[in-house]
């Protein structure tokens, strides 16, 4: 009898969810669209960009330390200045986002064996992309220093950096792959949270607490269609990720997805906790925001939770997205162990019976 209340329940759900052609869409479209905006605009990488120079010294060496940067792939031009007003007025009207001063006496300075400094001037209003084209542009004189030394005396000492996992550093690589469980995230957030709430409106929810379906029912039968909907877009965007982009898989697909099924059930039980508490579909929505933009912020997605201040972290590792967010990483650049992906999913896992067991209690009041 109770898989029979349970089955009409979740049908009468997905009927809900599906039976609008523009509910349809809502559930497809603007995922995909996410997907690929994170993946191409949302990126830290810093390419194509043009770069002035200021060069007061006319020695055939800073001719070839400017012809580096005309050869690197990462600077689309290279925009040279006469004087340091030109290369301010540049940096003012935003033409460039670095100018490289090289002094008068950069090729004297090394042709007598002397430290030869290189003026880097950055747009301090783009300070994360700034970094990174120092970066870029530090490396290159680096290396052209080092050139440099190793023709004049002979080979001199050198650092050989190796990144593991990544082996290219590749931005998309290490990004993408996160996107499974932001974007589940929402959705599943905004249909399960949204469905209890336009219930509520339509004054239907009371007639559903006083049917023969217990609170834990209603809960079970308004998670399982969120679960449904959850794992089939995550499926999408990891066949996405792994074929349409293709970003390798380097451990167990099982792993991926025992940590997705236990995900979305801690964010369902979060998206049942918010429904539970308000009563239209505005105060739904405004709930479900006020959870995800800090669940987003505190997942190690933009930032490392170890880079945030100690107080800060034990509130990150409440969000189930920063346990699972270590998983999505783990099984995509290495294969990552199923003991280790056990680690994450127990506190999420936590999460889950919390919030859902919250939820039904919050509905059961209801019924009293």
């Amino acid at each position: 009898m109770i898989w029979t209340r349970l089955s009409a329940l979740i049908i009468k759900e997905l009927l809900a969810a599906f039976r609008d052609p523009r509910a349809r869409m809502a559930l497809v479209a603007p995922p995909l669209i996410q997907l690929f905006l994170f993946a191409y605009a949302a990126t830290l990488e810093v390419s194509n960009v043009p770069i002035g120079v200021l060069n007061q010294d006319w020695g055939i060496t800073s001719d070839q330390l400017i012809s580096r940067f005309e050869r690197a792939s990462a600077f689309s031009e290279v925009r040279r200045y006469a004087s340091p007003s030109e290369a301010k007025a540049a940096i003012d009207r935003q033409e460039v986002m670095i100018v490289v001063h090289i002094g008068q006496d950069f090729s004297r300075n090394l042709a007598a064996g002397q430290p030869a400094s290189v003026q880097l001037l950055l747009d301090g209003r783009k300070s994360n992309s700034a970094q990174l084209v120092n970066g870029y542009v530090g490396t290159i004189v680096r290396q052209f220093s080092e050139d440099f030394t190793q023709d004049r005396a002979g080979a001199p000492s050198e650092i050989v950096d190796r990144s593991w996992y990544n082996p290219n550093r590749e931005y998309r690589t290490a990004m993408v792959p996160t996107l499974i469980g932001i974007l589940s995230m929402i959705m599943v957030l905004t249909v399960v949270g949204m469905s209890v709430a336009r219930e509520r409106e339509l004054g239907t929810f009371e007639q559903l607490l006083v049917s023969p379906l217990q609170p834990l029912e209603i809960v079970v039968g308004k998670a399982v269609p969120g679960l449904i909907v959850g794992l089939a877009q995550g499926t999408v965007i990891t066949l996405i990720v792994r074929y349409g982009f293709g970003i390798p898989m380097a451990g167990s697909p099982l792993a991926l997805f025992t940590g997705l099924v236990v995900f979305l059930l801690a964010v369902i039980g979060v998206a049942l906790f918010i429904s539970s508490l308000v009563a239209n579909q505005q105060q739904a929505m405004m709930g479900i925001m006020v959870y995800m933009m800090p669940s987003m912020l505190l997942s190690g997605f933009a930032s490392p939770v170890q880079n945030m201040p100690t107080w800060l972290q034990p509130v990150a590792m409440v969000s189930p997205l920063t346990h699972f967010m270590v998983i999505m990483r783990g099984v995509f650049l290495r294969d990552m162990p199923f003991w280790l992906v056990a680690r994450q999913i127990w506190p999420m896992a936590l999460i889950a019976v919390v919030t859902i067991t919250a939820a039904a209690w919050l509905f059961r009041r209801r019924v009293q």
